[in-house]
């Protein structure tokens, strides 16, 4: 096999951080890592992962993420944020990598609305832009910062005074005409001959602190598909990016931003079967990419996962069969996820039951493999799971008894079948 492409996402605790992983996660061209700055979601996210780099902002950021860069042979990295994929762009080339997307002057503009209308000025899909209230002859208008992302910050004027009070308070304002209508946006992907290959289009139908909850693939109309086209022709585009419009009054598209990075709710492609930042490897590594998106995926639903840190040094996981491996009759696929990674984390597996048929041809019929255990142990009605368990174990059981009996005698961490979510990477 050839030498893996090795990836790196920071800052890793990112929400689209999750995208790239999901999206890259069983890649055979990658070996991925993640870094971060914060102490967060990251290090549960990724097997490989660094914490602890200074913030852009420090001054030793440099010196440590070069070596960061040296020390895991880095190839490629991916910038979760628009702030870090600005400072990363004049940098990544000298540090040996290739950051996607990261052409220095495509960042800085997508990182200013402002630049970005300037850049583009007179398209009909530019919003009205009012450095002059007395220009103003619509009301509401709205106050946005310059560099802002995700909705924060921005403020609709009714009135003068309330623009006067805007512009005190809103960072770097940009005053923009109200769009009252639909917000769509749309991913995109160009190739290294800045050739425009996907185009698609989603709704953001329900949004929280600015991240696509639930949205549906849409049909790229024409006139999106040009705004889209003209993005890539006026600026250095190499990987996946994305821009959100909103209707006017009259229907008409306008932008509101532009930005050269992943965004989180490109789930919405990959599960359409165009996976995006999988494309930009592949570009990357001088191969030609082409979508094969699916049409029968209508709607994508997303939510809040949580994990849990598990400070116990364990070589053995002991785990019930009746109602906690098999529930209603079928192997439980929480359960199963966590024994095969525990089983590639190199972990021992013994299945401990009172299970009243023949263990086997229960097996055999919800079609778990004996071979898959370490140990079968097939307890008769008068033992105790705890004489068995051993110390350096942690023991699954869905019955309250059995854990507070183990937990009691062995002082090992006992688990419930719903826990087993927060366990898995």
């Amino acid at each position: 096999m050839t030498q893996k492409t090795h990836v790196l996402v920071f800052p890793c605790g990112a929400e689209n951080a999750g995208e790239i992983y999901e999206a890259l996660r069983y890649s055979l061209h990658v070996t991925l890592f993640g870094a971060s700055s914060v102490e967060d979601y990251g290090r549960f996210r990724f097997p490989n992962y660094v914490g602890g780099l200074p913030s852009i902002a420090e001054a030793g950021f440099d010196a440590a993420f070069g070596a960061l860069l040296r020390q895991l042979k880095i190839d490629v990295v991916f910038a979760t944020h628009d702030s870090v994929m600005t400072y990363l762009a004049d940098k990544a080339e000298a540090m040996g990598v290739f950051l996607v997307n990261g052409h220095a002057e495509t960042a800085a503009l997508a990182r200013s609305k402002r630049q970005t209308y300037a850049r583009f000025a007179g398209q009909p899909w530019i919003p009205a832009v009012f450095d002059d209230a007395a220009a103003i002859s619509t009301w509401p208008v709205l106050v946005k910062p310059d560099g802002g992302q995700g909705g924060q910050g921005v403020t609709l004027a009714h009135t003068p005074a309330q623009l006067q009070h805007a512009l005190a308070t809103v960072t770097a304002p940009v005053v923009v005409e109200y769009l009252p209508g639909e917000e769509l946006t749309v991913d995109c992907f160009t190739d290294r001959h800045r050739a425009l290959v996907w185009v698609g289009a989603r709704t953001r139908q329900r949004v929280r602190a600015g991240i696509t909850m639930r949205s549906q693939p849409l049909a790229t109309s024409p006139a999106i598909q040009q705004i889209a086209e003209q993005l890539n022709a006026g600026m250095v585009l190499r990987g996946p990016w994305f821009f959100q419009v909103k209707q006017a009054d009259d229907g008409q598209w306008k932008l509101l931003e532009v930005a050269c990075r992943v965004a989180g709710a490109m789930v919405v492609q990959r599960a359409c079967g165009v996976n995006l930042p999988l494309m930009a490897i592949h570009d990357y590594l001088g191969r030609d990419v082409r979508p094969l998106p699916n049409p029968h995926i209508t709607l994508v639903e997303r939510c809040i996962t949580s994990r849990a840190a598990l400070a116990f040094d364990y070589d053995t996981v002991f785990i019930d069969f009746d109602d906690t491996l098999v529930i209603d009759g079928h192997a439980n696929p929480t359960a199963m996820a966590f024994l095969y990674q525990a089983l590639a984390q190199g972990k021992a597996l013994v299945l401990i039951t009172r299970h009243a048929d023949d263990l086997s041809q229960t097996l055999a019929r919800v079609r778990i493999a004996e071979t898959l255990f370490d140990r079968i142990l097939h307890l008769t009605a008068g033992e105790h799971k705890s004489d068995f368990v051993t110390p350096r174990s942690i023991f699954i059981d869905n019955h309250f008894p059995e854990r507070a009996d183990v937990a009691g005698r062995c002082g090992v961490p006992v688990f419930d079948v719903d826990a087993l979510a927060f366990l898995i990477r």
